[in-house]
Formats: structure tokens, C-alpha cells, sequence
């Protein structure tokens, strides 16, 4: 019994690094920089245990996809290399497989279970995350499909906070401009940087990234230009708008000429490294002061 217990315990450890700890950290940040920001509208009308509630269903479904999309990534992750256990055979895929569809099933279940708004944001990430992943045509295969589901997660995320919190959608300037910003930041810098280490693979693949019809060069330039615009855009509206977001343009300034000096060194994994970290610092500066 012990044994068995061990293996499943195991089992589930690797499911959890399969769907990428890191990012998941990132969209519940996320989730709760909305209801934060939210709650600067809502006030008292909001509710903290219907947060949590809806966060939980919300990560449960976000755990079910990228679980999945490590399934079907099985191919490109050991032409590139990667480490994670599905593409070291550390992990079954049928098994993974499985977890992530009763995964996805229970956070349904607590999203209807909290309102039925919540429900059907969940379902369209779910069917979001599942275009982007599953065969015969996954957007993942070409960049614009990768920015437009990116652009659209992350967007849903943040109102999925905002509904979960305030038991409506409502809006301010402050959340609306951080919500473009961040998804634009996530959509045109994340998910072209978290490129670039895997260009070879994803050739042979058979995947049309921009880096692959474009080239690794173009990329980085791409990469760096469209980091520091979005950093300056995002300063020049606070600015012109005196919101309260100073911390976080400070952070995206930041994150911004570091990603362009790595991609001008032409290093390839740190460039998503600093885009990561870029936007826990955002989020994080966002959220402590109105705790």
C-alpha cells in the first residue's frame, strides 16, 4: 500500500511540473491583480472567499491545459531538449492525459457551482487552451496563433479576478490600462522570447514561428523594440492619465532594456527568463499597495 501510495504521490508531483509551476504562479497572479484592482471599485461588495473560491477553479483549469499542451508538445519538447518529465519518459502521456481532462471536468463543476458567468469564462479557456494545443490544426504551430492566445488568456485571467471578487464585470481606468498593458506585454513579448531556445526543433517539427519563418536575428530585434515600445507606451499613458501605476511602469521600464541587452548579447533562454520576471515584479508592485 505504501508503495503504491509513493507511485501515485510521484505520479503527481510530475504532473505538477509538467504544467510548468512558474507560469501557473504567474496567471494567479494575475487573477488576483484583477480582483485587487477590482476591489478599488467594488469596495465592501466584494467577496474574499468567493476569490478564492473562483482562483482555485481557475488554476485547476489552467493546470488541465498546460498538462495537456505537454502531452501534445511530447514531439518538439525532445527535439529540443527539454527536461520536463512527459519528454524524459518519466511521466505516461495517457496518464497525463487523463489527469488533465479530471481536472478540467472539476474546475467546470466549481466554476457553475460559483455562478454561471464564471463557468462559461472557464469554459472558454478551456476551449482557448485546447485550440491552441490539440491536433489537426493547434494554434501553437505559428506565432500569431501563439500571441492570440496569449493576448487572450492572460485578458481572461485578469476578469476572471474581477468576477470572482466583485460578483460582476466592472471596470476602472487604472485596471483597464494595467489589463491591456500586461496582455500585450505577455502576448507580444512572452510568447515570441519563450521562442527563441527552441527555433531548431520547432522546424523540424514542422511549426511556422515567426523565429522560424524569420529567422533568429529578426526575432531578437522584434523582441527588443516591440519590449521597449510597450514599456514607453505604457509610462506615457500613466503619465498623461496620473494613475496609479508607477511601480509597475518602473518594473516593465526595467524588464524591458534588460530583455533588449540579452537579446543584443543573442543569448537565448534569458530574454523569457527576464520577461518572467518582469512580470512578477509588475504584479507583485501592483498588489501590495492595495493590500
Amino acid at each position: 500500500m505504501a508503495a503504491i501510495e509513493s507511485a501515485l504521490l510521484q505520479r503527481g508531483w510530475m504532473c505538477l511540473a509538467e504544467s510548468r509551476p512558474s507560469v501557473q504562479l504567474m496567471y494567479l497572479l494575475r487573477f488576483l491583480t484583477g480582483a485587487a484592482l477590482c476591489a478599488e471599485v467594488a469596495g465592501d461588495n466584494g467577496h474574499l472567499g468567493r476569490t478564492a473560491w473562483g482562483a482555485v477553479a481557475w488554476m485547476m483549469m489552467l493546470f488541465a491545459i498546460y498538462l495537456f499542451n505537454g502531452v501534445t508538445d511530447l514531439e518538439e519538447d525532445r527535439l529540443n531538449g527539454s527536461g520536463r518529465p512527459i519528454a524524459r519518459g518519466a511521466l505516461e502521456p495517457g496518464l497525463a492525459s487523463s489527469v488533465a481532462v479530471c481536472a478540467a471536468l472539476l474546475s467546470l463543476v466549481a466554476g457553475f457551482a460559483l455562478n454561471p458567468v464564471m463557468g462559461g469564462m472557464l469554459v472558454a479557456v478551456l476551449v482557448l487552451g485546447y485550440l491552441y494545443s490539440a491536433p489537426p490544426f493547434p494554434l501553437k504551430r505559428s506565432s500569431a496563433g501563439t500571441v492570440f492566445t496569449g493576448f487572450a488568456a492572460t485578458l481572461l485571467t485578469y476578469f476572471g479576478g474581477v468576477f470572482a471578487y466583485a460578483g460582476k464585470l466592472t471596470s476602472s481606468t487604472t485596471l483597464i490600462v494595467l489589463v491591456v498593458a500586461a496582455s500585450l506585454w505577455t502576448a507580444l513579448v512572452g510568447s515570441t522570447a519563450k521562442d527563441l531556445p527552441d527555433i531548431e526543433g520547432d522546424a523540424r517539427a514542422g511549426r511556422t514561428t515567426f523565429a522560424v519563418v524569420h529567422g533568429e536575428r529578426v526575432l531578437r530585434w522584434a523582441i527588443a523594440l516591440v519590449a521597449l515600445g510597450l514599456a514607453l507606451a505604457f509610462t506615457v499613458v500613466i503619465l498623461v492619465l496620473d494613475l496609479p501605476l508607477w511601480s509597475g511602469a518602473l518594473a516593465m521600464l526595467a524588464g524591458a532594456a534588460v530583455i533588449a541587452v540579452l537579446c543584443a548579447k543573442g543569448l537565448r533562454r534569458e530574454p523569457y527568463g527576464a520577461f518572467m520576471t518582469t512580470q512578477y515584479a509588475l504584479h507583485g508592485l501592483t498588489i501590495l499597495p492595495l493590500v
